[in-house]
Formats: structure tokens, C-alpha cells, sequence
């Protein structure tokens, strides 16, 4: 795989659990300290600010501090800003204020890093038990084997495993994807619920159809129309669109986009690969744009979301915090994709291959246009980029906004 392919394709992340987590909290610099091991939840701790204070009264009882706890570090030296940047079975280190980060050879508490190894034992367990990469053809259910033809599969993971065939009543292309669904109860609360969102969002042009979904107990199998590329697939090809085919994938995104959010809809994972292109008669016609990958959408009741998954590439700094987002999640991703075809680069942490690092510099970097194109983008363009990658939400713009700006109108 290419570098430019890894650009535009990197790993999406599934949401993170809400549950609380086991972590070792050990105090900077003190080696035979064997640390404090809390719960972190939101229940618990409603912001960063509250754990600080928790786990400041907690490490008092056990040893001096010369002040409040006012940083935690990973063992790396790394900072961690906020609730969400915590796992299942971190050992993180405590630092007072003024202090430097403080490497020796630190001593972990031995029954907390039992229950650990114990833990991730029974997840990867279970994991291999419902494991799909041993799926075949032959095991199919009959409602996908008799009705679609001429499967092979293009996707197979012990997730999720997709196929490419043709219908079997008018040999119309379509994709076949399963879901392993005990995987998705064992790594998150996030309810599943691809199938029932398209069925909600079905008969508008710019959304992937469902033709129909058949569903077991461990598994979901969802029926989709197949389309020629998606937008990533033609990045990586050429590096960059012209403004005038960005402008034709943006008004197709952008009007589906807005049923979603009028239905109360989040896709949450909004990026190139998930916008799909059916080219017309003529070479290089565009005769269609349809978004795809159903698989993190949520709905909006109107609190907000606290779940942090996504493409860590095109999340938006409020869902990396963990601070409450909304509608507008979508907006931060649409205006990294709308940066990516026209400058045929990320935004926002390209030369990082650490989720860290990507983060970081979501959360406190800006967009830096490539300095070739100095001049080829309209004032129309950067415009809109900047107007959708605007790192406060409330003053972001929304996909109704959107549709109005200049530059698609």
C-alpha cells in the first residue's frame, strides 16, 4: 500500500466505552510506590479538572505531595489533557505542579496488572471465538445465497466481512456486509444500528439504497448498491479535484447530510472513502454522489454525545475531548474532506502516524495549505474550509449554512 493510500485510508476508530475503566495512577519519580489503581467514569468525573482533584485526595492518603496533582503522564513522558484520552489498564504517572516528567523503573501495584492481563485474555477470547475471517461462501444464509450471485469477498476481518456480487434477479452490482454483532457488544455501548438508519434514510438520491438486511442472532448482513469508486479512491489516483468536481461532491454530500441531521442523524465518520461516485456515459461524467458507511451513525436527541469514534484524521476537537458534541461533528469532518480534494492533503496531522500526535495537532494546530498551491484555490474555497474547520463548534458552520455559502451556490 502506497503512502498516499495510507493517507486517505487510515483506521477508524470504534466508539469508546462509557463504562468505567480500570487505571493505575503512580506518583512522578517515587520507585517503590506501587500507585493507586481508581475507576474512571463520567459518572464519576464529569471533566479532567475533577479527576485531578480525585486523584490528588486519593494519592495524599498514601504519600507527601508538595502540591495538588496538576499533570498526568503516560509512561512515554506524553501528556494526557482530557477523560477521554484514558484506557482500560493505563498506568499513568502523577506530576505536581512545576514538575518535570520524571523516568526510573516504576513499580506497578502486581494485582492490578494481573487483573489486566486476566481481563485482556477474556477479550481476545471471545474476540476469536466470533471471529469472521474463517467465514465462507457456503456459510452464508440462504436469504443472501439464493437471491445474490457471484460473491467474492473484497473485505474479511474477524469485524466485518464484505462481499462484491450481482442480484440474481436483474444482475443489478450490490455489496453484502456482515457484521459480526458480539463484537460490537463486547467493545462498546453504542447501540448498532446501520440497517435501521438506512431503512429511515431510503429514496434520497445522495444516500446509499438498502435493497434488504437479514438479521441473526450473532450476525447482521446488510444488502447495499454498488457504485463505481468513492471519492478517496480517486484522490489517491490523481492527488487533488478541481474546484468544480469538489463543488459537485459537496452539493451532493451536503444535501445528503441535511436529511440526516433533519431525521436527527449523525454519520460521525464523514471522510473520502465513505462518498460514493457512479460515473455517467462519457468518460469522466459524474453522474452520482451517495454517502456510504452507516456503521458509527447515531441519532440526536438533543443532549450532548460523549462516544469518541470516528477516522481520527477527520474528527472534530470537541468529539476527541470528549466535551459534548452534536450536529456540527459532521461539519468539522465535511470541511477535512472538502481540504483533502482540493489540496490532496490532510489538514491536520499527515506526517503523524500516532493517534496521539494526530490529535494534538487537531486540537491545537491549524490547517496549513500546501505552499504549491498558494494562489490556485478561489477566496470562495478557503473560505468555506475555514469556515467549517473552526475549532469552537458554536461558531462553526452548519450543513444548512453550508448549502448557502458562495462557493457551492
Amino acid at each position: 500500500m502506497t503512502d498516499k493510500v495510507k493517507l486517505f485510508y487510515p483506521q477508524r476508530l470504534q466508539p469508546r466505552p462509557l463504562k468505567a475503566l480500570r487505571v493505575c495512577f503512580l506518583r512522578n519519580g517515587d520507585q517503590h510506590f506501587s500507585g493507586v489503581n481508581m475507576v474512571v467514569s463520567r459518572n464519576r468525573f464529569k471533566d479532567f479538572e475533577a479527576l485531578l482533584q480525585g486523584v490528588t485526595e486519593s494519592l495524599r492518603r498514601h504519600v507527601v505531595l508538595r502540591s495538588a496533582i496538576t499533570n498526568i503522564c503516560r509512561i512515554d513522558g506524553s501528556h494526557l489533557t482530557t477523560l477521554g484520552c484514558l484506557s482500560e489498564g493505563d498506568v499513568v504517572i502523577c506530576c505536581c505542579q512545576y514538575e518535570d516528567f520524571i523516568w526510573i523503573e516504576y513499580n506497578v501495584n502486581i494485582d492490578f496488572e494481573r487483573q489486566t492481563a486476566l481481563r485482556a485474555r477474556c477479550f481476545e477470547e471471545k474476540l476469536y471465538e466470533e471471529s469472521l475471517e474463517h467465514i465462507k461462501f457456503t456459510d452464508l444464509p440462504d436469504a443472501i445465497r439464493l437471491y445474490i450471485g457471484q460473491l467474492k469477498p473484497i473485505v474479511q476481518n474477524f469485524k466485518t466481512l464484505i462481499y462484491r456480487g450481482r442480484s440474481r434477479a436483474n444482475w443489478t452490482r450490490c455489496i453484502v456486509k456482515m457484521v459480526n454483532k458480539k463484537y460490537l457488544n463486547i467493545t462498546y455501548d453504542d447501540v448498532y444500528i446501520e440497517a435501521e438508519v438506512l431503512r429511515r434514510l431510503q429514496s434520497h438520491p445522495n444516500i446509499i439504497d438498502l435493497m434488504y438486511s437479514v438479521e441473526e442472532e450473532r450476525y447482521m448482513y446488510i444488502v447495499l448498491e454498488r457504485l463505481d469508486c468513492d471519492v478517496g479512491e480517486l484522490l489517491c489516483e490523481h492527488g487533488s479535484m478541481s474546484e468544480e468536481n469538489a463543488r459537485w461532491v459537496m452539493r451532493g454530500t451536503v444535501a445528503g447530510l441535511l436529511h440526516m441531521h433533519q431525521m436527527q442523524i449523525i454519520h460521525r465518520d464523514i471522510k473520502p472513502e465513505n462518498l460514493l461516485i457512479r460515473f455517467g456515459t462519457r468518460v469522466g461524467d459524474l453522474a452520482a454522489i451517495k454517502i456510504t458507511d452507516f456503521g458509527l451513525a447515531t441519532y440526536y436527541r438533543g443532549s450532548k454525545l460523549y462516544s469518541c469514534c470516528g477516522t481520527p484524521c477527520y474528527m472534530a476537537p470537541e468529539l476527541i475531548a470528549k466535551s459534548g458534541y452534536d450536529y456540527q461533528a459532521d461539519s468539522w469532518s465535511l470541511g477535512v474532506t472538502l481540504f483533502c480534494m482540493l489540496c490532496g492533503q490532510l489538514p491536520f496531522g499527515r506526517n503523524f502516524s500516532s493517534v496521539v500526535d494526530i490529535y494534538a495537532a487537531i486540537m491545537w494546530g491549524e490547517p496549513c495549505y500546501p505552499k504549491d498551491m498558494d494562489g490556485d484555490l478561489s477566496d470562495k474555497a478557503t473560505q468555506l474550509i475555514d469556515g467549517l474547520l473552526i475549532k469552537n463548534p458554536s461558531k462553526r458552520l452548519t450543513i444548512a449554512e453550508v448549502k448557502r455559502h458562495p462557493f457551492l451556490v
